[in-house]
This record gives structure tokens, C-alpha cells and sequence, in this order.
């Protein structure tokens, strides 16, 4: 017996999770395939290593979806300024809201993601299915029939691929991604900093890549540090004085003690980018169609930001009619490629624009950072689109 559901989303991750939410606010039903078990958060954990900096547009998403409600509020980093650095010459600017808006906050990926499984456990319109992969799909004309590991037999009207840049929905569609390494790793962990300031995210940038610091709670931030990929192994397997040595050099800011409070892990950085979105009666969302460099935080945000277009798109039309469905899927791809393309090609600018130390480009680099952070009306034009 096959069971029907309007819509089936392989991963139920951050994106895949939130995704399933918002389908069941429509009214639609949904089943939630996962790969891994249920994902488990608790206060009493470790912090995890992997985090993300969530804006303030998709906070108010979740706390609409009531997924802050339930979260442990003491592991959460809010912050209302920026301070972003160049270490190779005088360029500096200062983001402060002045207390008058939350840009984000920095949240454990383990939290979100079991705060989200934890409501659609128990939405009436949303099955969850924990351990189990899909075994095969066929994206037939009017319905998308799904077999999963264990022979279960579903079928739907529109099949999402929230699962992940490794995604086993977009290889068995077939489309093809544009890929570009970094040559990069990120380097994560936690620190303890002595002197930082309050509510702050700061970001240092340098000739190998920036170091991300981003705050947690009572002076611990999170690290994020870009490293070309063959220093990789020299800092993960530094002593704890020497990485913290050369840590501040990095920084270079007199922050006071900075102590590392965790393990050190460090993954690949790459750009990529699905060729298409959708195929057929398939889409993807978030890291299964694009990935991009983490230096302003915008990766998982574009997954969201995905999620939320999609079901605009698609709450307008019958899913049955196959001509509506289509055209709504092309909108969807046509509106996300754009902001995908757009954010991904800034951020590789940003890049080579900030690992480039020729004399006029860092001179360059300084009168525009120092003249920026003269004008305050582009500066909170720059604070609105950062929580956007």
C-alpha cells in the first residue's frame, strides 16, 4: 500500500526540518524522511563545534514557528554590533546598533535542528521518519512515487532535497554543480576571551583568510579561522600556547587572555552551485543547491531564505495541476538563483578583495573601510540588510 503526502522533504536538518514546518502551517501534509536518528540537545551537553550565526529576520521566523520556546536560552550568543578589522593595514569599521535591534545570535546547529524535529514529531500534519533513507524515486508525471530503505511505499505531489551538499537527490536527478574550491579550510573551536566586548561580533580579516569570533555567553565565543588548506595541519596540531600565539597575531587586538576551551576541527570550504533547482516535481533547498564561503554567515540563512520562497510559491497554486506546480517552481528557481548567485559572488569579492596585500589594494581597502565607518546612514542601511 502506498501512502500519500502532498509533499516528502529527503533531510531533516535545519533547513529540511523548518521547511516541513512551514508546509504543515499551509495545511499540508508532509512526510520528513532522516537519514539519522533523532537528534538529541541538551544544556548539560558540550558545545557542539559546528554553530550558526542566525539573523535576525529568520529568529523571528522561528520564534513565529515556536521553535524559541523551547530552546536553552544560557547556550544562545544574541549580538547588536559588529567589528570587522583588515590586519594588514588601518581599515576599520565599527557596526552599532546601539542597543535598538538584535543583529543574530549564534546558535548550536544541534539545537535548532532538535527543536524543530521536537515540533514536528508532534504536528499533526508532519511523519517523521527517523533512520530510514530512500531507496529510490520516481518522478513520474502527475505524482512522485518514493521507496524507502525498508520498502515502505509513499508518493507525493513535490519532492524536496534538503539534504545536504552531498545530496542523493540531486545526483539521481542528475544536475550537475558548479564547484569552487577555496583551497581553504574552516578552523572551529571555542575560546575564552578575557577583554572582548559585550554582544560583539568581531571578524579579522587577513592574507590567508578572517577569523570569525562570535559570542556565546559570558566572554566565550566561537571560532571560526579560514586557513589556507596547507597550514591546516600546523594549527590543529599546535600546543595550546603556540595556537594561541599565533591566534592573537591573527587578531591583533589586545583582547587580554584568550584561552581554548574545546578540541580544534577544521572542513573544506567551497563554493558551489547547482546548475538547476528544480526538475520535474523535484527542488532543492539549501546546501544540496548551494554552499558558499562563511565569512559573513549567510549559508544556512540562504537555506531559510529558500524555505520561505518555496512555500510563498507553492501555497498559491494546486499541487495536482501540473502546469501551476511548474510555473511556481520556475519562479522559485528564477528568485533564489538570483539571491544565491548574488550573495555567493559578493562574498567571493569580499575574499580575494581582503587575501590580496598588494600596496594600492590595501591602501585601497583602509580609505574605504575608515570612510564607511564615517557614514552612519550607510552603516545602518548595512545593519538592516545583515539582519535581513
Amino acid at each position: 500500500m502506498t501512502e500519500q503526502y502532498d509533499i516528502i522533504i529527503n533531510g531533516a536538518g535545519m533547513v529540511g526540518a523548518v521547511t516541513a514546518l512551514l508546509l504543515a502551517e499551509q495545511g499540508l501534509t508532509v512526510a520528513l524522511i532522516e537519514s539519522q536518528p533523532q537528534t538529541q540537545y541538551s544544556k548539560e551537553d558540550t558545545h557542539q563545534l559546528r554553530v550558526s550565526a542566525i539573523s535576525k529576520h529568520n529568529l523571528e521566523l522561528f520564534e513565529h514557528l515556536g521553535l524559541t520556546e523551547h530552546w536553552q536560552t544560557s547556550r544562545i550568543g544574541y549580538y547588536d554590533q559588529m567589528r570587522v578589522w583588515d590586519n594588514h593595514s588601518t581599515g576599520e569599521v565599527d557596526f552599532n546598533s546601539e542597543g535598538k535591534q538584535v543583529l543574530g545570535a549564534m546558535i548550536e546547529n544541534n539545537q535548532i535542528i532538535a527543536t524543530a524535529q521536537q515540533l514536528a514529531n508532534g504536528h499533526n500534519n508532519i511523519d517523521v521518519h527517523y533512520a530510514m533513507a530512500i531507496a529510490e524515486f520516481d518522478d513520474a508525471e502527475r505524482k512522485v512515487y518514493v521507496t524507502l530503505e525498508n520498502q515502505a511505499m509513499l508518493s507525493c505531489y513535490l519532492l524536496l532535497g534538503a539534504d545536504g551538499a552531498g545530496s542523493m537527490i540531486r545526483r539521481k536527478l542528475g544536475i550537475e554543480i558548479e564547484q569552487k574550491p577555496y583551497k581553504q579550510h574552516g578552523l572551529v573551536g571555542y575560546l575564552q576571551i578575557e577583554k572582548a566586548p559585550a554582544k560583539t561580533a568581531l571578524q579579522s580579516f587577513n592574507s590567508g583568510g578572517p577569523v570569525g569570533l562570535l559570542p556565546v555567553n559570558d566572554g566565550l565565543f566561537s571560532m571560526v579561522w579560514s586557513l589556507p588548506e596547507d597550514q591546516v595541519e600546523h594549527w590543529l596540531e599546535a600546543d595550546e600556547s603556540y595556537f594561541i600565539k599565533g591566534l592573537k597575531a591573527h587578531i591583533n587586538r589586545d583582547f587580554g587572555a584568550i584561552e581554548l576551551c574545546s578540541e580544534r576541527q577544521a572542513f573544506p570550504l567551497n563554493k558551489t552551485y547547482a546548475k538547476a533547482f528544480c526538475k520535474g516535481r523535484v527542488a532543492l533547498l539549501g546546501d544540496a543547491a548551494h554552499t558558499i564561503h562563511p565569512l559573513a554567515g549567510q549559508g544556512v540563512n540562504l537555506g531559510f531564505g529558500d524555505a520561505e520562497c518555496l512555500v510563498e510559491r507553492i501555497s498559491q497554486v494546486t499541487l495536482k495541476n501540473s502546469d501551476e506546480l511548474a510555473n511556481a517552481l520556475k519562479k522559485y528557481q528564477r528568485i533564489r538563483m538570483a539571491e544565491v548567485h548574488k550573495t555567493a559572488e559578493t562574498m567571493h569579492a569580499l575574499h580575494l578583495l581582503f587575501t590580496n596585500q598588494t600596496a594600492p589594494v590595501k591602501m585601497l581597502r583602509a580609505f574605504g573601510m575608515n570612510h564607511l565607518n564615517k557614514i552612519k546612514p550607510i552603516k545602518q542601511w548595512l545593519l538592516r540588510q545583515a539582519g535581513s
